[in-house]
């Protein structure tokens, strides 16, 4: 695929986000799937060194996922533009948080309210209410809102915006998030 120019900008197009996926991925796939929390100290905190063996010793199984994610985009892309021609618009939704065991979370520490072992100090839910006695343990890391305010929101901007090349309109769920969050002591 690397001599296929279309293929060869979709990579370059998506290195923000792109690059990191595939490695984390390569990487949770030698470790059986283990969450990147107990992987060796040098990948889990993203040493450079740790790293690029990892780029060198992964290299088929990181291109093999930026193949997957390309080939996945070009057909929901074309399937958007089929809707699109029918006068169909395509609502997508995108959760307020990320997965605590996720590319974005390994990849962007700074982002999330982690300690130095990586580890999250609070995690999101919900509090008790008429709909749950008990509340609701989501798990999820939170965010570290000054650092993004500090930021200019660069990765939300860019999070959202790659949003909007895949859908027409889109929904935050639990957006309230951004106002107010409910933070339980992981």
């Amino acid at each position: 695929p690397e001599k296929d120019e279309t293929y060869r900008s979709f990579v370059e197009e998506n290195a923000f986000w792109l690059e990191d996926y595939a490695l984390y991925m390569a990487i949770k796939d030698s470790q059986d799937g283990a969450s990147f929390l107990t992987w060796k100290e040098e990948l889990k905190n993203r040493e450079e060194e740790a790293l690029a063996r990892c780029r060198k010793k992964f290299a088929r199984e990181i291109g093999f996922y930026r193949y997957l994610q390309y080939l996945f985009t070009k057909q929901w892309l074309a399937l958007k533009e089929y809707a699109n021609g029918k006068g169909i618009r395509i609502v997508g939704d995108i959760p307020i948080y990320v997965a605590l065991d996720s590319a974005a979370t390994w990849a962007n520490p700074e982002l999330f309210q982690l300690d130095e072992k990586r580890r999250p100090v609070a995690v999101a839910g919900c509090p008790p209410d008429a709909f749950s006695a008990t509340g609701q343990l989501w798990g999820n890391p939170l965010y570290d809102w000054e650092y993004h305010d500090k930021t200019g929101f660069d990765w939300w901007l860019k999070r959202i915006a790659h949003c909007f090349k895949w859908y027409d309109m889109l929904r935050i769920d639990h957006f309230r998030g951004f106002d107010e969050y409910y933070a339980i002591h992981y």
